[in-house]
């Protein structure tokens, strides 16, 4: 878990905090509000999709079936940052969407279902201080990092680490073996706690 966590941080910081602003802005700038509309359409579309079929699979290594779906969220930067036509964008939007909402079930299943109740809400607490809060830090240094290197290379370094991010959480052994708790076979190991062992 706190492996997971301190990931997020760096994607947080350094994927989808400058996503977010300059993706909005280079769009926009290049195609128009309605481009920029219907590119996030398709993000939330992807999002949709990736839900649907997350409540339909239940691969027994849930992290690791999610770390390999969000690979597919490098596509949505780097499809912006390459200054690909919007149809091109749209398409790495609804495959970024899919991926990112994949992760999240998988993640969010895992914590639930792993962790002990009794301290189920100072993990949660734990989880969104160290990764979501970071997202306005990756949002703050979009603006001076886009000015130094160029809003397309920005986005196209974010698309790498991305995948850079996926590979750390798939380079963890407690996240790519995690066994889904109603598995059949051995007993799952518990994603820790501050009371818990290691996984996760």
């Amino acid at each position: 878990m706190w492996a997971v966590i301190a990931v997020w941080c760096l994607y947080m910081i350094a994927v989808w905090g400058p996503t977010v602003p300059l993706v909005a802005a280079e769009v926009v700038q290049e195609h128009g509000a309605r481009a920029y509309g219907l590119v996030n359409s398709a993000l939330g579309a992807g999002t949709v999709a990736g839900g649907l079929l997350a409540l339909r699979l239940r691969p027994r290594r849930m992290l690791r079936a999610g770390a390999i779906a969000l690979f597919g969220f490098a596509a949505f930067p780097a499809s912006v940052g390459a200054g690909l036509g919007v149809p091109a964008m749209a398409a790495g939007a609804v495959v970024a969407g899919a991926g990112m909402s994949f992760w999240g079930v998988m993640w969010a299943t895992s914590v639930q279902t792993q962790v002990p109740a009794d301290v189920l809400n100072r993990i949660h607490a734990y989880e969104v201080a160290g990764s979501l809060a970071m997202m306005p830090v990756g949002q703050a240094l979009a603006g001076p990092a886009a000015s130094l290197l160029g809003a397309g290379q920005v986005l196209l370094a974010a698309g790498a680490t991305s995948l850079v991010v996926c590979a750390a959480l798939l380079a963890v052994p407690a996240v790519r073996g995690l066994v889904r708790a109603d598995a059949p076979g051995p007993a799952a190991s518990a994603i820790p706690g501050p009371v818990r062992p290691d996984t996760g």
